[in-house]
């Protein structure tokens, strides 16, 4: 018989939590894209309740039950006490993409971003349980503080959270309006974007004579999931704004349709765990109803390009992504001979300022 003692939703992306308990052990798991075809369940060992095996129980995995942890990898072969939900509680991190389990304030098992078969199945992740004492595919251990940057990434995720008990965005809302008003001048429209859900997300628009440009503020709050899987420097992709740049009179004819596209974007990396970087191409089937040869956007920083300088988030720098439309013929060069090459096609061409003819 299994007893679900406690579950919840991520902050911001499509994944659920719960801690399932059976009559001999207790697991956590995350699962991303609940109901979804394409849903995964991330799991991480937490406790046995009974005496340990000698060995792992495959004909409880192969039904659907989570074994027992074999008794050479448990710090309580002989069974440890009872978990009390009352005292259970979740700690998501930043990213919103990975969790740890607390059981009075204390961590018990910890499901990072990377726990799980990697994208192309060949290799395992694990996840961490501080009741195990050896490695396995049920988890590893969790050891201490001092072996272990889990323990400060769920204490920086802790302190993350209570600091928007004080609701923080009155003052980084104006932080991003002076760096953006510092580059582009003043502030023709403020959109809110958020749609009253937290985090706040906003976009502006600066109208100057014959372009028209959009920015984005309030994406970068949140560190991007996945990054970590991809790059020895995390901390320089993490985070992001998006903008584009357009002739004024073609934003006054396409305005909705350009708006809503942007503003949809700004919580893709979230809603379908990945991340965006300088390079990356992403579907735009709101320009492609316009202009219908363009099917996709660039995300890069060309020479001509305003450098808007944010201030960092969570000590990480802000990346300032333009979205440049691109041909279907474009995207596929760029995924065959890279972004830089599709850049270098365009031989000093304006790539910045779109008004629908291609540029490349």
């Amino acid at each position: 018989m299994k007893n679900i003692l406690l579950e919840e939703l991520s902050p911001f992306c499509p994944i659920q939590a719960f801690v399932e308990e059976y009559d001999d052990c207790v697991y956590f798991y995350l699962w991303d894209y609940p109901g979804e075809e394409y849903a995964r369940i991330r799991s991480c060992w937490v406790r046995n309740y009974k005496k340990a095996p000698e060995s792992l129980d495959l004909e409880a995995m192969e039904s659907g039950k989570g074994p027992m942890l074999p008794r050479a990898l448990c710090a309580h072969p002989e069974g440890a006490e009872r978990l009390d939900p009352d005292h259970l509680s979740i700690v998501w991190f930043e990213e919103c993409d990975a969790a740890a389990l607390l059981y009075k304030e204390e961590i018990l098992s910890v499901i990072p971003g990377w726990a799980g078969p990697s994208d192309d199945g060949r290799s395992f992740y694990p996840s961490y349980a501080r009741d195990c004492i050896g490695e396995s595919d049920l988890c590893f251990p969790l050891g201490t503080s001092e072996t272990n940057a889990l323990y400060e990434r769920v204490e920086s995720a802790k302190q993350f959270w209570q600091s928007w008990d004080a609701n923080p965005w009155t003052h980084l809302q104006q932080q991003y309006l002076d760096a953006i008003t510092r580059e582009l001048g003043p502030i023709d429209n403020y959109y809110a974007i958020d749609g009253g859900h937290w985090p706040p997300k906003a976009m502006v628009k600066i109208v100057k004579e014959e372009i028209t440009y959009v920015v984005t503020l309030g994406v970068s709050i949140l560190p991007q999931p996945k990054v970590e899987q991809y790059t020895e420097t995390p901390e320089q992709l993490r985070r992001f704004e998006l903008a584009f740049a357009c002739e004024t009179e073609w934003l006054a004819k396409n305005e909705k349709q350009m708006l809503q596209y942007i503003s949809g974007q700004t919580s893709l990396p979230w809603s379908s765990l990945t991340f965006f970087a300088r390079g990356h191409t992403i579907p735009c089937l709101e320009i492609g109803q316009i202009h219908e040869r363009f099917t996709s956007v660039l995300l890069a920083q060309p020479a001509n390009a305003p450098a808007i300088s944010f201030p960092d988030m969570g000590e990480d720098p802000v990346n300032l992504l333009w979205m440049i439309p691109i041909t279907d013929e474009e995207r596929q060069f760029a995924e065959n001979h890279g972004s830089e090459a599709l850049i270098q096609r365009s031989a000093g061409k304006d790539l910045l300022v779109f008004n629908g003819e291609c540029k490349f």
